[in-house]
C-alpha cells in the first residue's frame, strides 16, 4: 500500500494519487500541527469498519493487558495473564496513568518521572487513526493542553504533531513500547457450515485417554487460584487451553442470548489475545446440537476448498451447563494450522468446559448476593425473593402493582421546620443523613422496606407474604411496624439525645388494611409503591401521635395489646377519613 506524507500547521492537508493526477484537500484540524497519511485506494482505511476501530496494541513478554469491563478500560500490567492485545474501541483512546484513561498504565513514583496522567491519546480525523501526544481535552487551570513529561515516540522517533498509525508501527510511552496491529475480525460461520456435515466422535469415559486428557488441571486449577475477578480466570483459562493443544487457534464461550441468538462472553486467538469483533450464527450453532461435548471433522477431502477455508478441518465443541439448564458452548477451531485435533484434546475440552461453567455459575451466585443484598433496602423480603428467583432464571424481573394486606409506618420529627429556619442547609444535612439511615435500618430490621422520604417524614411499609387477607396477617403486619416505630424512638434518643439541643422527639403513625403495592407510573418514570386509603390514614394518625409516642387505629390495639401499653385517646375526625378511634403507644422511657 502506497502512502503520501504531508506535513503541515494550522489545516488538515492530505495528498491523494488517483489515475496519474494528484492534488491538496485541506481539512481544520484545530491549532495543533500534525502529520497525516492516506491510504491510496479507497476503502483501504483497515482500521475503520463503520464506526469500529479495527487496531490493536501488543506488547512483549513479561507485560500484558487486564480488561476491566467497568469502567470499560484496559490496564497494563507487569505480569504474564495471556493477553497480549488490547483492542482500540470507541474513539478518542486516552493512554496515561489516570484512572478515566482507555488504556491505565502502572503508576508508581518511579513511573511518575517518565509517563504523564494523560500522556497521548488516540483520535479519528477523517477515518484515520492519529496518534498525539499530551492531553486530548483542555486543563482547567491553564485553559491549554499540556504536554506529556517525556514525550510521544512514533517508530522511534519523538512525534511533535498528530500522527497516522499503522499496522507495523510502534508506540513508546515512557519505558513502554507497543506494537501496532490489525484487529481483523472473526467469523466462524464459514467453519461452521464446513464442519457440520462431517464426522463427529463423542468421549468414551472408559477410555484411558480420558484420564490422560485431564492430567493438566491441577496446574490449571492452582493458576486460577491467583486471580480474583472472572473475567480474568476465563481469559486464562482459553489461554491456557491455546497452550495446551496445539491445533486450538480460535476459541470462544458462546451463552445463550435472549431471543436465541448466541452472546459472546469472550473470544481469544492463539498468540493475540482478546478477540474484539467476533461473529457467528446462532442457526448454524443450532443445527450441531452442542449437548456434549465432541470433535467434529470436516468431510471435504479436496485440500484446495479446506485451504479457502483457512485450513479449518476440524473443531472442539463443548457445552456451558448449569444443573439442566445449558448456559452456552466452549467453541475452539483449527484456523491456519493445519492440524486437527486429537482425543485427549476432546478429554481436556471437556473438563475445562466443566471449569468454566463453574465459573460463571459463581459468577453468577456472587452477583445474585450483590443484588439480593442491594434490593433489599427497598424491598420486602418476600419480593426480593421473587426478583432474585426471576434473575436466577433469566426471566424480566416484573413489579406490577397489585392488592395486598400491609401495615403502612410514618414517622417524623417534631420541630423540623423550625429547625430549618434557624440553621444553615449543611446543618440540615448532617442532621438527616444520619436519621435516614437509623430510620432504614429499624425498618429493614422488622422485615419491611423504604418506601419514600417525605421532607423529614419516612414511610416504610410491611407487608403480608404472599397476597392474602386474614386478620392474622393484618395482626402480624402490625406488630412488625408498631416493633420497628420503637426502635426508631429509641435509637434516635439515643443518638440525638446530645446534638443539636437534646434531639427532637419522633412521632410516628401506623395503619393496616388493603393497598395496591408495585410500579406506579409510566414507562418514563416508575415508582415502586404503596397507594390507598390506608396510606392516607397512616399518615394522617402521625401527625396525631404526641412526641416519642405511635398512633394507631382502635381495631389495631387488640393485636398490640400484648407486647405495647395501648391508650386510648378518643374518637378523633379525620379529614377524608371520617370519625376514627384512635390509641396512643407511648415509647418515652
Amino acid at each position: 500500500m502506497y502512502y503520501s506524507k504531508i506535513e503541515g500547521r494550522g489545516a488538515f492537508s492530505k495528498k491523494f494519487s488517483t489515475g496519474g493526477k494528484s492534488g491538496i484537500k485541506e481539512r481544520a484540524f484545530g491549532n495543533r500541527p500534525y502529520t497525516a497519511c492516506k491510504p491510496r485506494q479507497p476503502g483501504a482505511a483497515f482500521y475503520l469498519e463503520g464506526n469500529t476501530y479495527m487496531l490493536q496494541l501488543t506488547v512483549k513478554s513479561p507485560l500484558s493487558f487486564r480488561w476491566n469491563p467497568q469502567p470499560p478500560q484496559w490496564q497494563l500490567c507487569g505480569v504474564e495473564t495471556g493477553q497480549k492485545a488490547a483492542h482500540i474501541g470507541n474513539l478518542p483512546f486516552v493512554i496515561g496513568r489516570a484512572a478515566g484513561c482507555q488504556l491505565v498504565l502502572p503508576d508508581s513514583e518511579e513511573f511518575r518521572r517518565t509517563t504523564s496522567r494523560w500522556h497521548c491519546h488516540i483520535i479519528e480525523k477523517d477515518d484515520l487513526c492519529l496518534i498525539a501526544d499530551g492531553t486530548f481535552e483542555l486543563i482547567p487551570e491553564t485553559g491549554a493542553l499540556k504536554p506529556s513529561v517525556s514525550g510521544t515516540f512514533h517508530n522511534g522517533r519523538r512525534i511533535k504533531t498528530p500522527e497516522l498509525i499503522k499496522p507495523g508501527d510502534t508506540i513508546t510511552v515512557g519505558p513502554w513500547e507497543f506494537s501496532v496491529e490489525d484487529a481483523a475480525a472473526v467469523n466462524i460461520d464459514a467453519a461452521l457450515k464446513l464442519l457440520q456435515s462431517g464426522k463427529r466422535s463423542i468421549i468414551n469415559p472408559k477410555s484411558f485417554k480420558s484420564r490422560a486428557g485431564y492430567r493438566h488441571l491441577h496446574e490449571l486449577l492452582a493458576e486460577l487460584a491467583g486471580f480474583d475477578n472472572v473475567e480474568d480466570s476465563l481469559a486464562h483459562i482459553l489461554a491456557f487451553a491455546a497452550q495446551k493443544m496445539p491445533s486450538a487457534e480460535v476459541l470462544a464461550i458462546l451463552l445463550e442470548g435472549r431471543g436465541g441468538s448466541p452472546v459472546v462472553r469472550l473470544a481469544w486467538q492463539r498468540d493475540q489475545g482478546r478477540i474484539a469483533d467476533f461473529q457467528s450464527s446462532s442457526s448454524l450453532l443450532e443445527k450441531l446440537r452442542v449437548k456434549e461435548t465432541f470433535l467434529l471433522e470436516s468431510s471435504i477431502s479436496d485440500p484446495s476448498a479446506s485451504q479457502k477455508m483457512k485450513n479449518i478441518t476440524s473443531a472442539l465443541l463443548a457445552p456451558l451447563w448449569s444443573g439442566r439448564n445449558r448456559l452456552g458452548v466452549l467453541y475452539l477451531d483449527n484456523r491456519g494450522k493445519g492440524g486437527s485435533f486429537t482425543d485427549e484434546d476432546l478429554y481436556l475440552c471437556s473438563a475445562l468446559g466443566s471449569i468454566i461453567s463453574l465459573q460463571l455459575m459463581t459468577e453468577k451466585q456472587v452477583f445474585l448476593g450483590k443484588l439480593e443484598d442491594k434490593l433489599k433496602q427497598y424491598f420486602s423480603s418476600n419480593v426480593v425473593q421473587r426478583l432474585i428467583e426471576d434473575a436466577g432464571a433469566g426471566k424480566q424481573p416484573e413489579l406490577k402493582a397489585a392488592e395486598k394486606t400491609a401495615a403502612v409506618l410514618f414517622v417524623d420529627m417534631t420541630g423540623f421546620a423550625e429547625f430549618c429556619r434557624a440553621h444553615k442547609p449543611q446543618a440540615v444535612s448532617e442532621l438527616l443523613t444520619p436519621y435516614f439511615r437509623l430510620m432504614s435500618e429499624c425498618i429493614h430490621r422488622h422485615g419491611g422496606y423504604v418506601d419514600k422520604f417525605i421532607g423529614d417524614a419516612v414511610m416504610g411499609v410491611f407487608e403480608a407474604a404472599g397476597a392474602e387477607d386474614t386478620p392474622q396477617a393484618g395482626a402480624a403486619c402490625a406488630l412488625r411496624a408498631a416493633r420497628a416505630a420503637r426502635d426508631m424512638i429509641k435509637v434516635w434518643r439515643g443518638w440525638a439525645g446530645t446534638r443539636y439541643g437534646g434531639g427532637r422527639p419522633l412521632r410516628a403513625g401506623i395503619n393496616t388494611g388493603r393497598v395496591m403495592i408495585g410500579n406506579i407510573g409510566f414507562p418514563g418514570r416508575m415508582e415502586y409503591t404503596a397507594l390507598g386509603d390506608a396510606v392516607n390514614l397512616a399518615l394522617r394518625l402521625q401527625k396525631l401521635a404526641p412526641p416519642d409516642g405511635i398512633a394507631v387505629t382502635g381495631a389495631m390495639a387488640p393485636s398490640l395489646k400484648k407486647e405495647f401499653t395501648c391508650e386510648s385517646a378518643g374518637v378523633r375526625s379525620l379529614q377524608g377519613s371520617g370519625e376514627v378511634e384512635v390509641w396512643y403507644i407511648p415509647c418515652a422511657e
